[in-house]
């Protein structure tokens, strides 16, 4: 992280725990730590605003006793609309909007049971319909991530954890794989 810091001087640094989100008009590092989670970023530069949030479950309506009402960024679906709802708040037309999706590790199951499948489907079936475009996306697989996201440029630092074990992972339909 302070290679990073150096380069981006003046950045202040956020640490995103499970169920967190951040808007950011003042230049930050944020980082976070993704298993099966999913965070993704929204990026504006034309207003200089950018935002990030680390989500734990697919949807909000899957989980009756535990809504989003006090924690919308717990939930990918919810999570995406509240910063929507800020961004297009502060004046930002989603079309200006860049987002670029995170995380959805398959640690445990590689196939349609696993969250972190879900997780990844949900924010790419959400950010569809709203309209928004997908820049980059670094997802699924068998280990957690580290991202940075610099909020001036946009820019996501991503270092992979621990080891492949060989098992195989998680595909997700909006992927090309040979």
């Amino acid at each position: 992280m302070q290679g990073l810091l150096d380069r981006f001087p003046g950045h202040n640094v956020a640490f995103l725990n499970v169920a967190q989100g951040g808007l950011y008009e003042r230049p930050t590092m944020a980082h976070t730590v993704l298993g099966s989670c999913v965070s993704v970023t929204f990026f504006a530069p034309r207003h200089g605003l950018a935002a990030i949030f680390h989500a734990l479950l697919p949807r909000a309506a899957e989980y009756r006793l535990q809504g989003a009402e006090g924690t919308p960024y717990k939930f990918v679906d919810s999570a995406i609309t509240t910063m929507v709802h800020r961004l297009t708040y502060r004046g930002v037309p989603l079309h200006h909007i860049e987002c670029k999706v995170f995380g959805g590790a398959c640690a445990l199951f590689a196939d349609e049971l696993s969250v972190g499948r879900r997780n990844v489907e949900i924010a790419f079936a959400t950010l569809a319909e709203l309209g928004l475009r997908v820049a980059a996306s670094n997802v699924g697989g068998e280990r957690g991530r580290k991202i940075v996201f610099a909020s001036t440029t946009g820019e996501i630092f991503v270092r992979m954890l621990g080891k492949d074990n060989g098992r195989p992972a998680c595909k997700y339909p909006h992927e090309k794989r040979s």
